[in-house]
């Protein structure tokens, strides 16, 4: 038994011996190199270099300094410091190599795009030139031998991307990588490991330059590829990038042609915090503030290159989540969940004191999104909702510099179509309350149609229709509503501010308006509206109209007037508003007609009708008596310019010349005629009327 031990252990160690010769005669650095560097040459089409080549029985195969260079030579386009092959010793006895590991020791790549934008790694693999015979392993000494990868295992690994054209950002990151690749028949390999990325660097050029430093992200996965059908299964892939984790499984088929994805994507609760943090390294965020948590869990199954076949199941669930912009506090709690043809949303929406639901459908999501989205609340103040804004910022001057945009807006070009209401059953406004409000909307071709919206307020109602064609540059859009009974103070205060308490009322009111254009000069020369409005047991008080017709006529009661009924039309055209109008009360009537122009500047011309009462205060009592008619009332023809803010009044004097001179001739025809005898008298007075008539 001893010998038998004895022998045994003697011939292994004597077939040891052997094969070591056999590998230090046969498998030398000089073979292995011939045998690397052609056919890595041949299938890079590149210059391939390998520094010294060291071969063991134990240490296996090692290379240092090896690298690809760049096509003009000049520099390394990727290098490895280290190489290393540690393979097991029995499977070599039957022309196997089995490697224990490959390990590859601080490689670095360097991609680049160069002014031209062509990038450096264009032409690898292309077949340039005379083909380079194939050369066999028998005539270059090779190793005619089946190779099998355990562990891969990759140390500062380090990539770089460099745009000279400055529209990509540059990247510099490092990575460890810790692998297996196993084989059991030939046609699938099975791969599981570890992979630990830094983004050292990232630096952005646009709109501005900023670097974004140390951004760690790990990758643990477990996949299978089928070398013959090039499909592969991913049983596990878990990617961590800082705090955010999402999981992923499933298939990747017909990889070569037209790739077909059935993949479950799973994303924990997260914090919106941490994607706020991550989000903003690349992003100016400022001033936002996210809070709550968010999770995810989709299924996509379809055709890559084929958008619309792509078709998803799962749910996207929101908790909480807060969003703090400048004055903007919103939280939204709810889901979204989609099937193969249908998302449903379901959320409900708080910001400040408002809150919504908000429920509807999408249908084909993935291309030509057709959505049905409905709003539905209780109560809403929308002053919440539509700040009034921020003063302008001051130039050290003082002065304000508001942005002006140069020119207009893009129009729209999106694939989609939506539709849906808006029910409210109470909102404020300002000062202005409503009820049972509701709009009906449509989308489609970039036209936003609103086919209803109506409301209540008080004892009124109002109706309105409208079309903004998106479509265009500028945009185009036209209106056609109706007011009916509502109080006008609040729709002057409301929509009005700067005429604030100055117009009560019932009104009643019919606008019908087109136009285009988003710039305050587009929007004055291409609109164009025509108006009818009717104001009942109505006031108007404290405007600087009615101050500076009470200052002319030095009567300080004009400052409020009192009207029974104020009616008249409106039509806006090329920058100019033509009105049209009468208002009268127990004290005064007036017509305005003339032109009220967009940018507030006035050209009106009105008869002025005062009560005998204020007749004789009017300009004086001897200029009164000669506006008086015979039931003591007085005529006075004015003219106003100037703008709103400060109007001028002034007498048309032509007007008044021509009244004062009719009512003096009037005067003196009739006096003559009275001092005639009837005889005469009745002889004169076809000729009087006919001086009259003409005098009119």
């Amino acid at each position: 038994m001893k010998k038998i031990l004895i022998i045994t252990v003697s011939a292994i160690a004597v077939l040891i011996i052997a094969f070591a010769v056999f590998i230090k005669i046969y498998v030398t650095p000089e073979r292995v190199k011939g045998f690397i560097v052609p056919y890595a040459e041949k299938a890079l089409n590149r210059k391939v270099q390998i520094g010294e080549i060291s071969i063991s029985i134990f240490k296996g195969i090692g290379l240092s300094d090896f690298s690809i260079r760049e096509a003009d030579q000049t520099r390394d386009f990727a290098k490895c410091k280290e190489f290393v092959l540690k393979f097991k010793l029995l499977p070599l006895l039957s022309k196997r190599v089995v490697i224990d590991e490959l390990r590859l020791v601080s490689p670095a790549v360097k991609i680049e795009r160069g002014p031209d934008g062509k990038y450096n790694f264009e032409g690898i693999g292309e077949k340039e030139g005379p083909e380079v015979k194939e050369v066999k392993p028998d005539e270059a000494g090779g190793l005619p031998i089946s190779l099998t990868v355990n562990k891969i295992a990759v140390q500062d690994a380090k990539f770089s991307f460099a745009d000279a054209m400055k529209e990509l950002p540059d990247i510099k990151s490092t990575a460890d990588i810790d692998i297996s690749i196993k084989s059991t028949d030939g046609s699938n390999i099975f791969s599981e490991g570890t992979v630990d990325l830094k983004v050292d660097e990232i630096t952005l050029k646009k709109p501005s330059e900023k670097h974004v430093r140390n951004i760690p992200a790990g990758l643990t996965y477990a996949v299978n590829y089928n070398l013959e059908s090039k499909d592969i299964r991913v049983d596990r892939a878990d990617l961590k990038i800082r705090e955010i984790l999402a999981s992923l499984k499933g298939d990747i088929k017909n990889m070569k042609t037209s790739p077909e994805v059935n993949i479950s994507v799973n994303i924990p609760k997260v914090k919106t915090s941490e994607v706020q943090n991550l989000a903003a390294l690349f992003a100016d965020l400022k001033g936002l503030v996210l809070s709550g948590e968010i999770a995810a869990d989709i299924k996509l199954v379809g055709e890559i290159k084929k958008t619309e076949t792509l078709k998803a199941n799962g749910n996207v669930a929101l908790d909480r989540v807060g969003i703090i912009y400048n004055e903007i506090n919103a939280m939204l709690d709810g889901n979204v969940k989609f099937d193969k043809a249908l998302m449903n949303i379901d959320l409900r929406a708080t910001i400040d004191k408002n809150t919504a639901e908000i429920k509807g459908t999408v249908r084909d999501y993935m291309k030509d999104q057709k959505i049905n989205l409905n709003l539905y609340s209780k109560k809403l103040s929308l002053d919440a909702l539509i700040p009034a804004g921020k003063p302008a910022d001051k130039t050290s001057a003082g002065k304000s510099t508001p942005e002006k945009p140069s020119k207009e807006v893009a129009p729209l070009n999106l694939k989609l179509t939506a539709d849906g209401e808006i029910r409210i059953d109470s909102a404020v406004y300002r000062n202005m309350n409503m009820t049972d409000f509701y709009m009906q909307y449509k989308f489609r071709d970039n036209r936003l149609d609103i086919p209803k919206l109506t409301a209540k307020a008080g004892k009124g109602a109002l109706k309105v229709n409208s079309l903004i064609d998106l479509s265009k540059p500028g945009y185009a859009y036209n209106l056609t509503g109706n007011i009916d009974s509502l109080h006008a103070d609040e729709i002057v205060n409301t929509f009005f501010p700067k005429a604030k308490n100055t117009v009560f009322g019932l009104i009643n009111l019919n606008l019908k308006m087109n136009g285009s254009g988003t710039l305050m000069e587009s929007i004055k020369k291409n609109l164009v509206a025509d108006t009818d409005f009717n104001i009942k047991e109505g006031k108007l008080t404290d405007a600087n109209l009615t101050k500076g017709l009470a200052q002319f006529l030095n009567i300080q009661e004009l400052e409020t007037i009192n009207l029974r009924q104020a009616n008249g039309t409106v039509g806006v055209k090329n920058g100019v508003a033509r009105l049209d109008s009468i208002f009268t009360s127990d004290d005064l009537a007036m017509d305005p007609k003339g032109n009220i122009g967009l940018n507030e500047t006035l050209d009106l011309a009105f008869d002025l009708k005062l009560s005998p009462r204020l007749t004789n205060r009017a300009m004086g009592s001897n200029i009164g008596r000669y506006i008086k008619n015979d039931a003591g009332w007085g005529m006075v023809p004015l003219k106003v310019s100037g703008t709103f803010a400060k109007p001028s009044y002034r007498v048309d004097i032509e007007k008044a010349g021509k009244r004062i001179i009719k009512k003096e001739a009037d005067r003196y025809i009739d006096k003559y005629l009275d001092k005639q005898s009837d005889k005469k008298k009745k002889e004169l007075e076809p000729i009087g009327d006919i001086l009259k008539e003409m005098l009119k």
